[in-house]
């Protein structure tokens, strides 16, 4: 079995921590067959017309490339090499502004072997932090973002997975901050609905919390979802950190395979 990660930060994303070499040679010491560096590329805050409270950096895609360039031709030339390291992006959804013309133009220049689909603001706020929240129930904030999370289905540029379907419970202030399919089951079936007939792949992300939950992982499997793929979402070198945890969840509900991508080929890798 394939120990893989199709979601890892390195330091060129804002709040990534090691250099992607660092990453390899950790990557190494785990027995990790394969991951990818997803490096944030925020076009949905530089050009979607939304906002957040605090600035970072934007990503420097030919800078983080020629870093790539480098692990990857060092990993080329080590004749005992077994890890396989693959290029992509997490593209910040954004329905306004000019974001879905750059993340198009950026895909179409750079060799990615994977683009995330994630979505992090909702109604033009970065949804992280507690001053989405103000004045909005719980229901309508959670809401708010499923919908965000189906339009981003219709996103007008290729894509591979669809990332951590509860973000949005990170910087929630609820005290309980759960987001179950049955509180939302229309909504969610509508997405993981759409994630199947455009066969993407629904991420299991493990940065936080386990998202999506168990109970819409078992929906998007009754609906015959097949498509799944582990997504440490590590930034500080984490990686596969909670893989067999992943494994085994996936047995149990009842999963025969996951999917690890190349060149935006997906590749199915037994259990």
């Amino acid at each position: 079995m394939i120990r893989s990660d199709t979601h890892v930060h390195s330091r060129q994303s804002h709040d990534g921590k090691l250099p992607i070499k660092e990453l390899t040679r950790l990557a190494k010491q785990r027995r990790v067959d394969y991951f990818c560096t997803t490096e944030h590329c925020d076009f949905d805050l530089q050009y979607g017309r939304c906002r957040s409270p605090y600035k970072w950096k934007f990503l420097d895609i030919d800078k983080y490339y020629e870093e790539w360039k480098a692990a990857k031709s060092e990993l080329d030339n080590d004749k005992n090499n077994t890890l396989t390291l693959c290029f992509g992006i997490e593209a910040g959804f954004s329905a306004k502004g000019t974001a879905s013309e750059k993340y198009a133009e950026v895909i179409a220049k750079y060799p990615f072997d994977v683009v995330i689909n994630s979505v992090h603001c909702v109604d033009g706020r970065e949804a992280y932090f507690r001053s989405f929240f103000l004045f909005k129930s719980k229901c309508h904030a959670y809401g708010d973002y499923l919908n965000a999370v189906l339009a981003s289905l219709d996103a007008p540029y290729p894509y591979d997975i669809v990332a951590h379907i509860g973000y949005i419970v990170h910087g929630a202030p609820y005290r309980d901050k759960a987001l179950r399919y049955a509180d939302f089951p229309d909504k969610f079936d509508a997405i993981l609905k759409g994630i199947i007939a455009r066969d993407k792949a629904l991420e299991i992300n493990f940065h936080h919390d386990m998202a999506p939950g168990r109970d819409i992982v078992e929906r998007y499997y009754r609906l015959g979802g097949r498509k799944v793929c582990y997504g440490g979402d590590s930034h500080r070198g984490e990686i596969c950190e909670h893989f067999e945890q992943f494994v085994s969840l996936i047995k149990e509900i009842g999963f025969d395979c996951y999917y690890i991508f190349k060149q935006h080929e997906a590749i199915r890798v037994e259990l």
